[in-house]
């Protein structure tokens, strides 16, 4: 079975699960675009196109000894 990528929004979901924990409070979209190291605007627009902002998302992920696999797949 393949696996796909999950859209944009279901990844910014899971990353908004993962800080939540970790900060203890609601995690908001900007919360996420600083995390990850870009512009609000443009993480916005990655949405509204669904593109994975992969290489931030791998980062993000190396830094808090996670599994890339339960963000985007």
């Amino acid at each position: 079975m393949d696996k796909e990528f999950v859209d944009t929004r279901e990844a910014t979901e899971r990353l908004k699960d993962i800080l939540s924990i970790e900060i203890g409070s609601t995690i908001f979209d900007w919360h996420i675009a600083d995390e990850l190291n870009i512009p609000y605007n443009s993480f916005r627009m990655s949405i509204m196109k669904n593109r994975l902002p992969l290489k931030q998302i791998v980062i993000f992920c190396y830094k808090r000894d996670i599994q890339i696999n339960t963000i985007i797949f």
